[in-house]
């Protein structure tokens, strides 16, 4: 009898399954050589009906076989039955992270080891980690990468899976695909590296910013309230007066230092030379780049457009930048020549967004040049 009973659940016949199993059959009770229950049979052999079946009839979904451990959704999964996997998952008590007594490997390491990606993606939509290790801390990843299933090793990917991931003996699955000479799998996962480390580095830059704009605006409301009562003041609260007026001072220096710091921080994490200048008020650049050029106004002139006599003028007018902006230039300038400082500045104001531009500084010398005008002709 229970070798037609196990006939009938290979064959999907429901209704001699029915039969045989009202004779008081253990339904959990292993069978053959390799010691399978009949729901493991059931999801071996594709048998939907008989697998609804025997789950109503109290089957265990989580029993094993005697030979490997395997369970009726590790079976499923490495058959590729998507259809099963998705009856058994919606079993009340099914533990989707039970492990074979080999390797530990779970259902969607056999999954991703046989290409079965809907599997795989459907298993990660029920919470299973996608960098889940095995007992030789092998990923689902590390394993379809060793495979070269190029469709797996994309979705994984896409699900978050680390190429960096190291198993116990310390191969990754980027190490893994060029120890195997998957040449274009090393360039899928050497391109989602790029990706995640621009990704990160944004993030962290967006952040950085978004924490100093919040204090620095935090800071002018404060001046702001503070010169609103210095306005309201009267002359005989003098002393008063002087105190808002150092306070005020006092803020107005911390904006200016907190400018300075989030331009060299955001500089430090994006790694440009001209990014440091960002967040630099664009007066104080204009300014710098005038007083640093000094013999070399005439080649920021240049590739500005003006005429060499007329630019000395503005180089006289100018004042001072201030001596935070202007030690970082003059630190730069030591180190690569005045020359190359400019080029950098000009650089920066034709590739990169920032406060300033080369039509900025353009509209600087246009004005200084109607002013002489002026005078000239009031003269």
């Amino acid at each position: 009898m229970e070798k037609e009973l196990c006939e009938a659940v290979r064959r999907g016949d429901i209704h001699s399954v029915t039969r045989l199993l009202d004779t008081k059959v253990d339904i959990n009770k292993r069978y053959g050589v390799f010691g399978k229950t009949l729901l493991i049979q059931a999801c071996e052999n594709n048998q939907k009906e008989i697998v609804e079946f025997l789950l109503t009839k109290s089957a265990d979904v989580n029993g094993t076989d005697s030979s490997g451990g395997w369970t009726p959704l590790i079976t499923a999964a490495i058959k590729g039955w998507y259809d099963i996997i998705d009856i058994l998952l919606k079993t009340k008590d099914i533990n989707v992270m039970k492990r074979d007594d080999h390797l530990g490997m779970t259902a969607i390491h056999w999954a991703a080891q046989n290409n079965h990606v809907t599997i795989v993606e459907r298993l990660v939509s029920c919470s299973v980690p996608v960098d889940i290790n095995d007992n030789f801390g092998f990923t689902p990843l590390w394993w379809a990468t060793c495979y070269g299933h190029v469709c797996c090793v994309d979705v994984l990917l896409k699900l978050g899976a680390s190429p960096q991931h190291e198993c116990k003996d310390g191969v990754s699955p980027l190490k893994a695909a060029k120890l195997c000479g998957h040449s274009y799998v090393v360039e899928m996962m050497e391109e989602a590296i790029r990706l995640r480390s621009h990704v990160y580095v944004e993030r962290d830059v967006s952040i950085m910013r978004h924490q100093y704009e919040q204090t620095i605006a935090e800071l002018q409301s404060e001046v702001e309230k503070m010169k609103e009562e210095l306005r309201q003041s009267s002359l005989v609260h003098e002393i008063e007066v002087t105190t808002l007026r150092n306070e005020i001072q006092q803020k107005e220096k911390e904006i200016r230092r907190l400018r300075m710091s989030a331009a060299d921080r955001v500089g430090e994490r994006q790694g440009a030379p001209e990014a440091w200048l960002l967040m630099q008020p664009p007066g104080d650049v204009i300014r710098a780049v005038v007083a640093l050029a000094g013999d070399q106004w005439s080649d920021v002139g240049f590739e500005l457009g003006y005429r060499t006599s007329e630019l000395p003028t503005v180089t006289l007018s100018a004042s001072l930048p201030s001596s935070k902006l202007n030690a970082i230039l003059r630190r730069k300038a030591d180190a690569v020549g005045t020359s190359n400082v400019v080029g950098i500045i000009l650089s920066a104001c034709r590739r990169i967004p920032l406060p300033i531009c080369a039509a900025t500084i353009r509209d600087e010398v246009v004005r200084h040049q109607e002013r002489l005008k002026t005078q000239n002709g009031g003269q």
